[in-house]
């Protein structure tokens, strides 16, 4: 894992958003030298906080910080397009472990998976799992 690459993200995702990095560290409730050394590779964020500066810059997959594909619906991508060569729903369950809970709660309302606003990732990620199951057992 290259940490230059996480940090040239995290620069990346606040300067889109027009954030500085003192708006970003109150945000994220870490002081500013914090988000400085994120950012040139010092030091690297805990997947919590990691998870948190996703939600704020609208970013759905982890993935990203480490130069993966995007999860599905991120901007610009479509989601059958990204998850075309899946061939298992084990496929859509990893890759829908790497999206935050906001990511999974835009893929749940994009194909109809009722889910409560306070529903954790897990519970995302099953209630996802069983429609995906049911759609499958209805079309075989």
């Amino acid at each position: 894992m290259d940490i230059s690459i996480i940090g040239k993200h995290i620069a990346l995702g606040r300067k889109t958003k027009g954030l500085s990095q003192v708006n970003l560290a109150e945000m994220l409730n870490v002081t500013p030298q914090a988000v400085n050394k994120w950012e040139h590779g010092k030091t690297l964020p805990d997947v919590f906080m990691l998870a948190k500066i996703c939600d704020i810059f609208d970013i759905y997959d982890l993935g990203y910080f480490l130069g993966n594909n995007p999860c599905p619906e991120t901007k610009g991508g479509g989601y059958m397009e990204n998850c075309e060569n899946f061939t298992s729903i084990e496929q859509f369950v990893e890759y829908w472990q790497s999206c935050s809970v906001k990511g999974l709660q835009i893929i749940a309302k994009t194909y109809g998976v009722d889910f409560n606003e306070h529903d954790t990732k897990e519970m995302l990620v099953k209630k996802l799992t069983d429609g995906m199951n049911a759609y499958c057992e209805n079309n075989a």
